[in-house]
């Protein structure tokens, strides 16, 4: 049957109709789809670059110190194995920030900013070992002479170190139960220059109060450490509790894959954490870029 001229133009009218509303919802509906498009454009600047605002911890493990390498794009900062590094002129000595790989490496400086950021720090320095990390940091804060408030309850080489490395050398340790804040306020002396806290404790996993410790070092001038190895920084930051420094042995949870040895020291402010890589490049325990490599992609 064929349609009268007048029923076919009824039709193709309604089509006409339906298609113009058709395309008029999706203008609607793209719309808003444009909008948040052009907001993400906006707020988009280059790769490798953050969104403003506040990562959650689990973004800052995986992406934390992660830039792209100018040269190759590479994602992650590549292995860097050389020993020293070329420079411009002696005008521009250390411009680029490195020279020799016992004072300051491209791959140990991606691992140690990324600590530092973990931590909640000002700066890291990373260790061949976790007692290479845990001596630093006594010899950045004491001296012959001085007095150090340590727990009861620690790893077996922090123990050992104390009693028979840095004793003869005229430095004295009181060890005490560190569950009790009083023990330790009863041990300070006029010479007590760092506090030396673990929690949870090796190998007992005793804790202690960081904040209460923390506000009896700043009450006699002394530095409080805490070696939070055991919690990680996904339990515990002991920087946000008021402590100065915080000892991880990437060793354990960090590296956590038995492959590598490390240890780090993560300052609150700068001026310690200068200390700490001071006394980094004097010892020459830095850790190596292989080991600083495996290492960070797991943290």
């Amino acid at each position: 049957q064929v349609a009268s001229p007048s029923a076919g133009s009824a039709k193709s009218r309604a089509l006409t109709t339906t298609a113009t509303m058709f395309r008029h919802a999706q203008r609607l509906v793209s719309r808003p789809a444009a909008a948040a498009a052009g907001a993400v454009r906006a707020n988009a600047t280059k790769s490798g670059t953050w969104m403003a605002g506040p990562l959650s911890l689990d973004t800052q493990m995986v992406h934390a110190a992660v830039e792209p390498e100018p040269k190759s794009g590479a994602i992650l900062t590549p292995l860097f194995l050389s020993t020293t590094f070329v420079q411009d002129s002696v005008e521009d000595y250390l411009k680029k920030g490195y020279s020799y790989s016992r004072t300051n490496n491209p791959t140990v400086t991606a691992l140690e900013s990324k600590l530092a950021v973990l931590e909640n720090g000002a700066g890291a320095s990373a260790f061949g070992t976790g007692m290479a990390a845990t001596t630093s940091a006594i010899c950045a804060t004491m001296k012959a002479g001085d007095h150090c408030v340590i727990t009861d309850c620690s790893y077996g080489g922090t123990n050992r170190s104390c009693r028979e490395f840095f004793t003869p050398m005229n430095m004295e340790f009181t060890f005490t139960d560190f569950r009790d804040p009083e023990n330790v306020r009863k041990a300070m002396k006029p010479n007590t220059k760092l506090i030396f806290s673990e929690t949870p404790a090796n190998p007992v996993l005793s804790l202690c109060d960081i904040e209460a410790i923390s506000k009896i070092a700043k009450e006699h001038g002394a530095k409080h450490v805490v070696d939070a190895t055991f919690a990680t920084p996904v339990i515990l930051r002991p920087l946000d509790h008021g402590a100065d420094m915080v000892i991880q042995s990437l060793t354990k949870y960090y590296e956590g894959h038995n492959i590598m040895t490390g240890g780090a020291v993560i300052s609150k402010d700068k001026e310690l954490a200068d200390k700490l890589k001071w006394v980094q490049n004097v010892h020459g325990n830095i850790i190596n870029p292989f080991a600083a490599f495996i290492i960070n992609p797991f943290a």
